[in-house]
C-alpha cells in the first residue's frame, strides 16, 4: 500500500520508531542516501506535500549533500553567463535605441526649416 509506505517510511519521527523496535540504528543521512540523487527532488516534494515543512526540513537538511551532488555546477555556471550576456545585449539594444532616437530628434532640432521644438 503506497499511502501506509509513505505514511510511515517518509516522516522522521515514525521510521526512527520504527528502527527502534526493530534494533535498528539508522539515521536520517543514510536513509536519504539509499535513493538515486535523481529521485530525490520527487521524494522531498511527496514529503512536503504529505508530511508538511517540518519533515521536509529534516529531510532536506539529511539530503543535502547528495542532492548537491546531481548539479553539474560547469553547466550551471555556462547558463547563468549566457543569461548575463542575453541581458546585456538586450540592455545594449536598448541603449543604442535610445541614442538613435536622441540624435533624430536633435537633428530634427537643429534644422531651420522644421517648426518642431525639442522639450
Amino acid at each position: 500500500n503506497r499511502e501506509k509506505l509513505i505514511d510511515m517510511q517518509l516522516h522522521s519521527m515514525r521510521r526512527a520508531d520504527l528502527c527502534r523496535l526493530q534494533g535498528i540504528e539508522r539515521s536520517n543521512a543514510a536513509f536519504y542516501g539509499d535513493f538515486d540523487p535523481l529521485h530525490l527532488p520527487e521524494i522531498l516534494a511527496l514529503i512536503g506535500r504529505t508530511h508538511g515543512l517540518a519533515e521536509l526540513h529534516v529531510a532536506l537538511k539529511s539530503s543535502i549533500v547528495t542532492l548537491f551532488s546531481t548539479v553539474d555546477r560547469v553547466k550551471c555556471l555556462e547558463q547563468e553567463m549566457a543569461y548575463h550576456q542575453a541581458r546585456v545585449a538586450s540592455l545594449q539594444a536598448q541603449i543604442a535605441a535610445i541614442k538613435r532616437a536622441e540624435g533624430n530628434v536633435e537633428e530634427v532640432g537643429n534644422d531651420p526649416r522644421n517648426k518642431r521644438r525639442r522639450i
